[in-house]
């Protein structure tokens, strides 16, 4: 899917990073139906501060922590060309 076909209700989620879990997060967005991500200028000091701070940010899209994770494996499996672990 590209941006130009972007539902009018798109499905999305906040997740870390995941880079190097020992350093900052970025906290990036990913669309269902999109590969990859879209960075975002929000930052969180440790892995664990990254996941509460996106638990949060989601809990209000009516995603939990499984739920988002799902839509996060299934984006970045998708840029990588690969199934996603979940």
């Amino acid at each position: 899917m590209t941006t130009h076909e972007l539902p009018e209700e798109p499905v999305f989620a906040f997740t870390p990073s995941y880079d190097l879990p020992d350093q900052p997060q970025q906290i990036r967005i990913v669309f269902e139906g999109m590969d990859g991500y879209i960075p975002t200028a929000l930052v969180a000091l440790t892995l664990g501060d990254a996941e509460r701070l996106c638990d949060r940010l989601n809990r209000r899209l009516g995603l939990d922590r499984d739920a988002w994770s799902r839509l996060v494996a299934r984006s970045m499996a998708a840029a990588r060309g690969s199934e996603p672990l979940h």
